[in-house]
């Protein structure tokens, strides 16, 4: 089976055929994919967005505090303090409002980052052309957890798991066999290749291009789905 990343010596192990199949990369050597998303400025952008996520909770801790001070020097000279209290906590309302949906803002973009992009990277390391098929049940295992990636369990809960155990995970399932990279390189489409290629699984026309055990996979994916 393929691995995405080698060393320098488990790619200098490797015959000419497989070390075609790989590019070098700043720490060793990675597997050419085309398409694969950068993600080398990842660690910095999510420092950022999480920097800016504690400012704004700063800013709204510092600014009710501001508004208790003001209300209470207020009360003292008018003694209106039922009044006073009821305007500084709308204003206190809409601020906590503003502030919030910077938060969800900035978290969304954190979970762009660390669960959409990973659950690319994932998909397209394992299947290449045909990580469109398997990206949705990768990206149902990861999740944003104190502005890291998180790997879930398969009942949806917090796990131990690294991102590269769950790589390991999808490629010992038999059902994401047709279209894990090497899994296909292993060898299994001798029967494949015997199949009449104008017939489909489901009776309809197929495209003729694309490679049988992809179609199969198709076809498993949607059943289960169902």
């Amino acid at each position: 089976m393929l691995k995405f990343k080698l060393t320098k010596e488990e790619f200098d192990a490797l015959d000419d055929t497989q070390k075609s199949m790989y590019t070098e990369s700043a720490n060793g050597y990675q597997l050419a994919i085309e398409g694969l998303p950068d993600v080398s400025g990842l660690t910095k952008k999510v420092e950022e967005l999480l920097g800016e996520k504690k400012t704004e909770q700063e800013k709204r801790r510092a600014a009710e505090e501001e508004a208790k001070k003001v209300a209470e020097e207020q009360a003292r000279k008018k003694g209106d303090i039922e009044t006073l209290e009821k305007s500084w906590q709308e204003k206190l309302t809409s601020r906590e409002k503003e502030l919030l949906a910077q938060i969800n803002d900035r978290d969304s973009r954190l979970h762009t980052l660390l669960v959409d992009n990973e659950a690319h990277r994932l998909a397209t390391a394992l299947a290449g052309d045909s990580a469109d098929l398997i990206l949705p049940h990768i990206k149902a295992r990861l999740a944003v957890e104190e502005g890291k990636t998180r790997v879930l369990d398969r009942d949806g809960k917090p796990s131990a798991a690294t991102l590269d155990d769950l790589s390991k995970e999808f490629q010992s399932n038999k059902l994401f066999a047709p279209v894990i990279i090497g899994s296909k390189a292993s060898g299994t489409g001798g029967d494949a290749g015997k199949k009449n290629p104008n017939a489909g699984g489901d009776g309809q026309q197929p495209n003729k291009h694309e490679n049988p055990m992809v179609a199969r996979a198709r076809e498993i994916l949607s059943q289960n789905q169902e």
